[in-house]
């Protein structure tokens, strides 16, 4: 038998076709839960879900009745996505989620039961905050898949304590102990990257043909103008970089990295602190242990793992 399996996110979505745990067929779409909240209706995106799965299932050439699961992870269970699916609060495992798979029957298109794996976020369930304290609330949907992918290819980061950085639309730091998220921090970086690169003047000062090299201290500039300056006057230096001085275009690019990401990496910094400190209350007077290590690791393409090296040499010294 088959299972289907969909990561949803908030542009784009991805499918992939099972057999025996390994994967035989995929295939990607621009279409996501922004659709939906946008045109503030669901029918397109489910409608373009279906027609992924009958492309795949045709090209193997099988029926719906040889696929025993139909898996839906991501944004496709926020109010935009299919149904919506309440977050998990955390700490959760591998176990917990798989534990509170939801289960939806849509007689739209498929016909037939979806399985629709809940998100996690920093809140009890049902619980409302005050505005106040709305910066203490963080939520993801699909990463929690990504990071457990993640652990069980890589069974030693489940030992000890990582934190995870997963660029995308959303940007998510996710703080792993022992195999359980612990905490989120969550940040829009890749839809402020589109809308400032396609819809704003900014754009014409980072586009071009080249290929992008990280210069790690125009990073670090750009961080350090959005800690002194604000996030608004940082971006408008952008300009200023273009017009009045000798910065090339990777040099830009990198300001502009460091600027659009230096908040998530304050929230890696976070993190690793409030972790060191915990974990120092318990360590044995003396005692050194390589267990307790924090490990940063940052799950996407080189430019990004050279945008957060940057930022570890300002904070730490070292990559």
């Amino acid at each position: 038998m088959y299972i289907m399996y969909y990561d949803s996110g908030t542009t784009n979505t991805r499918a992939y076709l099972l057999k025996d745990g390994a994967i035989v067929r995929s295939m990607a779409k621009a279409i996501g839960a922004k659709n939906s909240a946008l045109e503030r209706d669901n029918t397109r995106l489910v409608g373009e879900l279906y027609s992924m799965y009958e492309k795949l299932l045709s090209d193997e050439q099988i029926t719906g009745s040889d696929v025993s699961h139909v898996f839906l992870s991501g944004m496709i269970s926020c109010p935009s996505g299919i149904v919506e699916v309440e977050h998990l609060p955390a700490p959760v495992d591998a176990g917990t989620l798989r534990e509170n798979v939801a289960v939806y029957r849509d007689d739209r298109f498929f016909h037939r039961e979806l399985e629709i794996i809940p998100g996690i976020k920093t809140l009890e369930r049902g619980a409302l905050v005050s505005p106040e304290l709305a910066a203490s609330v963080n939520i993801m949907r699909g990463e929690e898949i990504e990071v457990f992918g993640i652990l069980r290819a890589n069974p030693e980061l489940s030992k000890g304590t990582c934190v995870f950085v997963l660029p995308g639309s959303h940007t998510q730091a996710v703080l792993v102990r022992d195999g359980w998220i612990e905490d989120i921090s969550s940040n829009i970086t890749g839809e402020f990257f589109k809308a400032i690169t396609k819809e704003s003047i900014l754009g014409a000062s980072v586009s071009g043909g080249e290929q992008w090299v990280i210069d790690h201290e125009m990073v670090r500039l750009g961080a350090r103008n959005v800690h002194e300056y604000g996030f608004n006057r940082a971006m408008y230096i952008l300009r200023i970089l273009d017009l009045f001085t000798e910065a090339d275009l990777n040099g830009r690019r990198s300001y502009f990295e460091g600027a659009l990401n230096v908040g998530v990496m304050d929230a890696v910094s976070r993190m690793i602190e409030k972790c060191g400190a915990s974990e120092a209350e318990t360590a044995a007077p003396g005692a050194v242990d390589e267990n307790r290590q924090i490990r940063l690791a940052v799950v996407g393409d080189e430019i990004q793992k050279e945008i957060f090296a940057a930022f570890c040499e300002e904070y730490t010294g070292s990559r």
